[in-house]
């Protein structure tokens, strides 16, 4: 009698040889030479079938959950399921402020009463490498006044190419899609305008839908999701949830196709040329070109969010359920909110040495960028606002940003690579910035071990026989300029200190301040003062010996609070004082609103040969 045959295999050649024992056992094929016959044929054929019926199966099965799903397409479909939509690409957008001033001779009948700038590009920019287009994706309108001049203030202008679609509702096709035929849309940029009668010249907006509870039949809203190849489709109401669209309704539809962090960093006012079209209440089109008055830095530009992030942010959404109850809860909707967030951390005011009840703190750390700007806080705070128990404040703040720069002696054994000096340093530093990228360092709430660092760099090449290394932290200090003021810097991290050994513990890249063309440092002289010096021939010249004070043990600088001091500029270029200190521990741990940023650019790492090896 034949026994029955192992399904449970997958493996090719374990599935064969169930196939041939089965025959054995038959009795038919007791002496037959299964690896010399032409059964052999057949047996590879049904192997490889068997096989991939079962790679298939497994595939199938894994793509159908979200925790183990690995197609971009199948982990989007999965997390649909639970109500979640991923973030598409955003834009980096600027705050930007110019001004117009009208010659009468073009206006013989009067100035116009307002200009307004349509839709569409706006400026562009040129770094030698990149070329990037601004956009405003809303009208905006300025009045003019009396003697011609047209200011325009704080106008946000987002990165990309302003492109735009158009459908025709055709009820006669069952399933008729409306699919957005690019890749890298910025869906927060949509502006969705229907004509909603063929036969009528009136359009009417339609806006996304968040939820269903305040949507009816009559709701003018549209739903977006995600399809194949990272493209978007849009679906309109059935007359339940949202207005149903007859046929022949027009849908006309403006959008960024964004260059995501690509567009991040730009900054001055002599980088943005304008390119804009400008019309005035007249309708007569404004030629001369405006003056860029002032314009932030462009920020909080994200690529579309990766399929690792889509299972992390999922489930936790789906936990949320749209209310701000935890702190996890409030990551989780900024996340959804302002998706280009680095780090959130989350604190309650009732925690601070002076509580402060009611209130809930957010520390947000963007990508691209030190601090939000005003109105990207203004936007989160507001958009939060539906989403928070009773009357809560919520409080936007800035994260404190803790560099921690790396200084390092790196000796290598020459007869073991052909690398030089500068090839070996190279190699440390891909290494830290690995590290310091990766998820095993912390930003907020973490820390930075000692004894990582040194391995790491150990690592980085297998002719490194050792390394001297310590860590120096930093704070970047933005003085408010031509302003008399007074600083506090918290490090949160303990100072090496050796009391009157005049070994300093903190020092300071150099400014300068009003009245005096001397450039000026400050450091501490070991027993809790700060001094504030300039060099002459190398040596110090102390001007003020009570300049500030420091508190080792808690990680704190005051400085200018016995005489406020008035800043004009600074050496360095980012128009900040870099602050640094030598901690008392090895490892630097990030406490409270403290953001940790291992900064290898800045680090100090020198190869040298080591000379103590035998025979070097």
């Amino acid at each position: 009698m034949a026994g029955a045959i192992n399904l449970t295999e997958v493996d090719f050649d374990q599935i064969k040889t169930n196939l041939i024992n089965y025959l054995k056992s038959t009795g038919r094929f007791s002496d037959y030479d299964f690896d010399g016959s032409n059964l052999q044929v057949i047996l590879n054929l049904i192997s490889y079938q068997a096989q991939l019926n079962s790679y298939s199966t497994n595939m199938i099965a894994n793509e159908s959950f979200l925790s183990s799903a690995s197609l971009r397409k199948n982990v989007v479909a999965n997390a649909r399921m639970v109500g979640y939509f991923p973030t598409s690409t955003r834009s980096a957008f600027s705050e930007i402020s110019f001004s117009y001033q009208l010659d009468e001779t073009d206006y013989p009948s009067g100035f116009p009463k307002t200009l307004q700038i349509q839709p569409g590009i706006v400026f562009v920019t040129e770094d030698g490498k990149n070329s990037l287009t601004f956009n405003t994706i809303d009208p905006q309108q300025a009045g003019v006044s009396s003697t011609g001049l047209v200011a325009f203030t704080d106008v946000v202008i987002y990165e990309g190419t302003y492109l735009s679609a158009s459908f025709t509702r055709d009820t006669t096709k069952y399933n008729q899609k409306f699919i957005l035929e690019n890749s890298n849309i910025d869906t927060s940029t949509l502006r969705v305008k229907v004509q909603e009668d063929p036969n009528q010249e009136v359009i009417v907006e339609y806006t996304l839908a968040e939820n269903l509870v305040e949507i009816d039949g009559s709701s003018r809203v549209y739903w977006i999701e995600e399809v194949t190849d990272s493209k978007y489709e849009l679906t309109f109401g059935d007359g339940f949830f949202g207005k149903a669209l007859q046929n022949g309704s027009k849908i006309s539809i403006n959008y960024l196709v964004s260059s995501g962090v690509n567009g991040n960093g730009v900054q001055g006012t002599g980088s943005f040329g304008f390119a804009g079209k400008v019309i005035d209440s007249k309708g007569a089109a404004v030629t001369i070109e405006p003056t860029v008055t002032s314009v932030s830095r462009s920020q909080v530009g994200a690529d579309i969010e990766d399929v690792s992030s889509i299972k992390f942010r999922a489930p936790r959404e789906n936990a949320a359920q749209s209310r701000c109850v935890i702190a996890e809860d409030y990551e989780t909707l900024i996340r959804n909110i302002f998706p280009s967030t680095e780090d959130i951390y989350v604190f309650g005011g009732e925690t601070l040495d002076s509580p402060q009840y009611g209130r809930v703190f957010v520390a947000i750390k963007p990508i691209g960028a030190d601090r939000l700007t005003n109105q990207a806080k203004n936007f989160i705070k507001k958009s939060l606002k539906k989403y928070r128990i009773a009357s809560l404040d919520i409080v936007i703040i800035d994260a404190d940003i803790l560099y921690v720069e790396v200084q390092s002696v790196v000796y290598y054994d020459d007869k073991k690579t052909l690398k030089d000096s500068s090839n070996i340093s190279s190699d440390v530093k891909g290494t830290l910035n690995n590290y310091g990228s990766s998820s095993t360092v912390s930003k907020f709430g973490g820390a930075i071990r000692y004894s990582r660092i040194v391995g790491a760099i150990d690592d980085s090449d297998k002719s490194i026989t050792r390394n001297n290394t310590t860590l120096r932290m930093r704070r970047d200090l933005a003085p408010l300029f031509n302003t008399s003021a007074s600083y506090e810097l918290c490090f949160e991290n303990s100072f090496k200190n050796i009391p009157n050994s005049g070994q300093a513990s903190v020092y300071s890249t150099g400014f300068r301040v009003l009245n005096d063309t001397n450039t000026y440092y400050f450091e501490d002289d070991s027993n809790g003062a700060i001094y504030l010096f300039y060099l002459q021939d190398n040596q110090k010249v102390i001007v003020d010996a009570n300049f500030g004070t420091v508190d080792y043990l808690k990680g704190e600088i005051l400085l200018g609070y016995s005489s406020p001091v008035t800043i004009v500029n600074t050496t360095v270029s980012a128009d900040v004082v870099e602050v640094r200190a030598i901690p008392e521990n090895q490892d630097i741990i990030a406490k409270q609103t403290i953001y940790l940023d291992l900064d290898v650019s800045k680090s100090d790492i020198v190869s040298i040969v080591d000379t103590e090896i035998t025979g070097s």
